[in-house]
């Protein structure tokens, strides 16, 4: 897969820096124009390639403290056979996702497992940092308006298809936010994550100890490659009232000629699904309504020439 490889240091303007933060600590606007959030550094340079580019990478996005702990919690949890598998809904059926394992954050089961990633989840630093920062994003405060989820990749080739993380109604996320707890991870050992900005070049991040990735929930499409070492990450979405009005989701050709992501996952070929899912329950009907969704867009008056049009500016890029 062709792309920028991202392998140290913020993706951006920004300059890299690690401080050992601790939970809980107030988003404060400092002289040196950085924000501190749930043991986490956040600079307006980040915020503005937020902005500007839908995604940011920063390193020491953790302590190192912080992070070990985290990862000490999935590890012990992931030792004693507790976290489900990953599941997922595909019309009126539930399918698992091989290899992909999960502990969502909002089940008190969870909670009392992992308490250092339930204090993240009752944190709202990192929401205060990015409203404080973005305010045009609209995002909402408090445990009920965002999700975390602990992942285990158990590296035998478990990886996601191309996605958005919001498709459209009724999910309300805004921001994405991927931190990774691999102090081990080397060149080969697969997972990465795979940003695919609209008619820009792939940028695949390498899951290292302490990076995140910051990205708009709704505007980038992206992917996970498999993966052949184990993996663990975890995932914060904090959720907007700003986002998925009307204006966003009625496609007219003005929106087309404006902002059509909305057709960007038509320009994927399905082998991101196939590398996920061959062989699994499921895999065949997924793929099977993958072909006739863009098989129904491609032959649509309007928006097939379209298509063609973006798939020729995708080849250039």
């Amino acid at each position: 897969m062709a792309g920028e490889l991202l392998d140290q240091g913020r993706l951006g303007p920004s300059v890299g820096s690690e401080l050992p933060l601790p939970l809980r600590r107030p988003c404060l606007m400092k002289a040196d124009d950085k924000c501190s959030a749930a043991g986490s550094i956040l600079t307006e340079a980040d915020a503005q390639q937020l902005r500007d580019t839908g995604f940011v990478v920063i390193d020491g996005f953790l302590s190192d403290s912080l992070a070990a702990t985290l990862r000490s919690e999935a590890v012990e949890l992931a030792t004693a056979g507790r976290m489900p598998q990953h599941r997922f809904q595909f019309g009126a059926s539930q399918f698992a996702k091989p290899h992909i394992f999960e502990a969502d954050l909002h089940d008190e089961v969870m909670q009392e497992a992992l308490p250092e990633f339930a204090n993240l989840l009752f944190d709202d630093s990192l929401a205060k940092c990015l409203e404080l920062l973005l305010p045009d994003l609209g995002l909402e405060i408090g445990p009920r308006t965002k999700s975390l989820k602990l992942q285990r990749n158990c590296g035998r080739g478990g990886c996601f298809p191309a996605h958005y993380d919001n498709a459209g109604r009724p999910s309300r996320r805004a921001v994405t936010c991927v931190v990774y707890l691999n102090p081990d991870w080397r060149q080969g050992d697969g997972g990465e994550l795979v940003l695919h900005p609209f008619l820009r070049k792939e940028v695949v991040v390498a899951p290292a100890m302490g990076r995140a990735a910051l990205f708009r929930s709704d505007r980038i499409l992206h992917s996970v490659r498999p993966a052949v070492a184990e993996r663990f990450c975890f995932t914060i979405w904090l959720d907007s009232s700003d986002i998925n009005r009307d204006s966003d989701c009625n496609l007219t050709a003005k929106h087309l000629s404006t902002d059509p992501l909305s057709v960007a996952s038509l320009m994927q070929s399905p082998a991101s699904l196939i590398a996920c899912m061959e062989g699994a329950e499921g895999c065949e009907e997924m793929l099977q309504e993958h072909r006739q969704h863009v098989q129904s867009q491609q032959t649509h008056p309007q928006l097939g020439p379209f298509i063609k049009h973006l798939r020729h500016l995708k080849s250039e890029t």
